[in-house]
């Protein structure tokens, strides 16, 4: 689900940084060798000092992360983490708690947020210290690349991701096995792909699309779904395009980018995939829980392999010439700039991050994707580990910046919902869109 700052609450968040530097209270600024000179303070030598982390973390989530929390305080002679876990307007409320002076020290950040926040100066600067630690999880060339670029300013970094999550295909093989089709392997396509989800949709007589007396209004299983999720730029990806580059282009007007986003809409218009009423009325991944729909694409942390029967993730097809690309979903940490303890604040952020790399999956780190290791954290999702460890190698972040939220607002409003809702041609709203896109990133 997305989230956005509305343009008045950042223009607060601006103002109050702005303000806060000019006072010199910076909580320790961008090493530790300048703490004194920029206002920070830490911890009295021999004292534990109390952290406030602030989550997202529903109740089943915060329980298991206390019980994290509870280990590493009993261990730490520096900190004690005090959770703060509520998932209502998380945004909202974690910028209204950065403006004032009861914010707190630690927090966790999407990838978005964590692009915007770093440009914005609302994260403190932990290039330093994290050069001079030698915990595990302060190793960068120990992290995925793509884990790292949210959380990377003009050389600087300013947080940890603590989970990068590949999109996968998740399968059900009764289904497959039941239509006499073979699992998706690393060789598929698109062209693989939709041949699956073409013997994979039948209406009530058992008939195919493409067959005789194929009844499109009788559909009960379809070979796939989709919603506006999965997205549409890992499959531009897939077609050696793009939608947004590095100097604010967005080149969805390329040849790459067009027939990436004509098999979608087609995709979308069925009927291989259920009409966008159908979802609502019986829900998006529930269809698939259900056995209505026979492919699903989600994120590695999904619970469909080891909630339903039957179910393991694949890697996603790659594109018409092999280009394997996929959405990987990145969450981290940060630290409140205005901390008053950035040294303890520091030690948790490290601590607390390697602790979530060994509970959530998929941990960001090149030397946890080991296979046994994995099976032994996850063992209900060990027959779809081997898939998701491979698609970290293919797992892509968008091209976060300051100015994202408003070209991604454009992209979903005037490009993809009219796609998925109003059956719109993509070649129409092409020419319409870029011109928008690339104003808006400018």
């Amino acid at each position: 689900m997305k989230k956005k700052f509305s343009m008045a609450i950042i223009l607060v968040l601006a103002v109050s940084l702005l303000l806060s530097a000019c006072s010199g209270n910076n909580g320790g600024g961008a090493s530790q060798g300048d703490q004194n000179e920029k206002g920070g303070q830490s911890a009295e030598p021999g004292k534990k000092v109390e952290l406030k982390l602030t989550t997202w973390a529903g109740a089943d989530e915060a329980k298991e992360l206390q019980q994290i929390l509870d280990e590493l305080n009993e261990k730490s002679t520096t900190y004690t983490i005090v959770q703060d876990s509520n998932p209502a307007e998380y945004d909202t409320r974690l910028i209204t708690q950065l403006t004032g002076n009861s914010g707190p020290d630690l927090f966790w950040i999407s990838a978005q947020r964590a692009a915007q926040f770093s440009s914005e100066g609302a994260m403190l600067d932990i290039t330093d210290r994290l050069k001079s630690s030698d915990k595990p999880a302060a190793n960068l060339d120990d992290y995925y690349e793509a884990s790292l670029q949210p959380f990377t300013h003009e050389g600087k970094v300013y947080g940890l991701p603590w989970l990068q999550q590949p999109v996968m295909l998740y399968v059900n093989k009764g289904l497959f096995d039941e239509a006499g089709v073979a699992y998706p392997d690393e060789t598929w396509t698109w062209e693989q792909f939709t041949d699956a989800a073409t013997k994979l949709t039948k209406d009530k007589n058992g008939k195919h699309p493409g067959e005789d007396g194929f009844d499109e209004k009788s559909v009960v299983q379809w070979g796939f779904t989709l919603n506006g999720w999965p997205p549409s730029q890992m499959f531009v990806w897939q077609n050696g395009g793009d939608v947004l580059t590095e100097d604010g282009q967005s080149p969805i007007d390329s040849p790459e980018a067009k027939e990436a986003l004509n098999f979608y809409a087609d995709l979308v218009k069925g009927p291989l995939t259920p009409s966008q009423q159908i979802v609502r009325d019986r829900g998006f991944d529930k269809m698939f829980r259900d056995g209505q729909v026979a492919m699903f694409m989600g994120g590695a942390a999904d619970d469909l392999d080891s909630t339903v029967d039957n179910v393991q993730a694949f890697m996603v097809p790659a594109g018409p010439t092999g280009i394997h690309a996929t959405f990987g979903d990145i969450l981290g940490m940060g630290i409140n700039v205005n901390t008053k303890n950035p040294d303890a604040a520091f030690e948790a952020l490290v601590d607390l991050s390697d602790a979530i790399h060994h509970w959530k999956i998929m941990p960001p780190r090149k030397s946890l994707a080991d296979l046994a290791t994995l099976q032994e954290l996850h063992p209900k999702k060990s027959h779809s580990l081997e898939a998701i460890i491979n698609s970290m190698e293919y797992a892509r972040p968008y091209r976060y910046s300051e100015k994202y939220p408003e070209w991604d607002n454009i992209y979903w409003t005037q490009l993809m919902d009219p796609i998925i809702n109003a059956g719109t041609d993509p070649e129409k709203l092409i020419p319409e869109v870029k011109p928008l896109l690339e104003s808006a990133i400018k």
